[in-house]
């Protein structure tokens, strides 16, 4: 399903305990306006031939307007091209509101988390409105409604959460402010935003299958991260259809937790003939175990990274992937959030393509190999 069409900007920073992070600000590169001065609404409907009130209210997401579909998509492209991002103080006063959203995330030193957030921030640029990217370190996470006072504060009109853990037996409590869990489930539907991680799951589990392995090895962070769980309980599944077994090992989403997890699978009596690894810092951990084990990828081992990054063609060994959409992810995210800002009640959304396995050098068809030594 798809949620609005209105988006999110750039970063100012946010004074607290939390890290301090900004992000530029995103201007459409392409025609400028008379003068070299900044593109005006007035510039936008004269190119597209409509009413400034047209346009404006297109940008603003009313949704008592009724317009043609391609119509809009030509105001939004004449947008981009011209480089116009509307004012956003002026835009707040107006409708009493900041025009600022706030989105809490676990770990920026994970790229996942540039690659959510540039997806947000482009589907955010028509809308002229301002992002606070809160840094929460993981070992430290604090509750959603410790949040809820950006907004009671007017500093924010509404908070994408990305902090969500699974809390066994407590339910933790519901922000009383406009909020989308991004990347997590909350502990009521209709606010969360996710990836379809069984999918994902499906695309590892049947590649290594073809390939004839039937011992897997999962190196993952801890389960009380909702991700973690949801693709935990998908190989589980899949691996049971297709005669295989899976041995978790969870483990800090850091170089070291990937590299003691890997330690932790060699020792086993069964090894793995496979391993998955749930995300690019955890991989490094993870290629540094194997090489001091003798491990050869693949030839020893099969190997496939949940996060994809161009780095990953660069390695000794490419790594093959399941790249995740998670631009689109952003972009849809703060859609949702929007629409909850402006008072319209939302879904759950599941956010399953673009997800495709991206096939590299790592993985092939397991052979009778030595005992390997952690």
């Amino acid at each position: 399903m798809r949620l609005g069409t209105q988006p999110v900007g750039s970063v100012p920073a946010v004074a607290g305990r939390m890290t301090r992070r900004e992000i530029p600000a995103i201007s459409g590169a392409g025609t400028s306006s008379p003068g070299n001065r900044r593109p005006r609404l007035a510039d936008v409907a004269a190119a597209v031939g409509l009413h400034v009130s047209t346009v404006s209210r297109v940008l603003n997401g009313d949704p008592t307007l009724s317009i043609r579909p391609e119509t809009r998509d030509r105001i939004l492209a004449t947008v981009r091209r011209q480089g116009y991002r509307p004012n956003a103080m002026a835009r707040g006063l107006k409708r009493a509101r900041t025009g600022a959203l706030a989105m809490v995330v676990p770990l920026l030193r994970n790229p996942v988390w540039a690659s959510i957030q540039r997806g947000a921030l482009r589907a955010a640029v028509e809308g002229g409105q301002v992002v606070m990217i809160l840094d929460e370190p993981q070992e430290d996470a604090r509750p959603p409604t410790d949040y809820q006072y950006l907004v009671e504060e007017s500093r924010a009109d509404g908070l994408l959460i990305a902090t969500a853990r699974r809390r066994g037996g407590e339910r933790p409590r519901t922000p009383a402010v406009p909020h989308v869990y991004i990347n997590r489930r909350g502990p009521r539907p209709g606010n969360n935003v996710v990836m379809d991680e069984e999918k994902a799951m499906r695309l590892f589990v049947e590649h290594l299958s073809r390939l004839r392995h039937r011992r897997l090895g999962m190196v993952e962070g801890f389960k009380i991260i909702d991700t973690v769980y949801r693709r935990a309980a998908a190989v589980r599944g899949l691996c049971s259809a297709h005669d295989m077994s899976v041995a978790f090992e969870h483990a800090e989403d850091t170089e070291v937790g990937g590299y003691e997890a890997t330690l932790r699978l060699l020792s086993r009596r069964d090894v793995p003939t496979a391993l998955g690894v749930g995300n690019l810092s955890q991989l490094f951990g993870v290629l540094k175990a194997l090489r001091e084990a003798g491990a050869a990828v693949p030839d020893d081992i099969s190997l496939v990274s949940f996060d994809e990054d161009d780095c990953l063609g660069f390695l000794e060994v490419a790594v093959t992937s399941v790249s995740m959409p998670l631009e689109e992810l952003g972009a849809v995210a703060v859609r949702a959030l929007i629409n909850r800002v402006e008072g319209r009640s939302g879904v759950d959304v599941l956010v399953s393509d673009p997800l495709v396995l991206v096939e590299r050098a790592s993985t092939a068809p397991p052979r009778l190999s030595r005992r390997l030594r952690p």
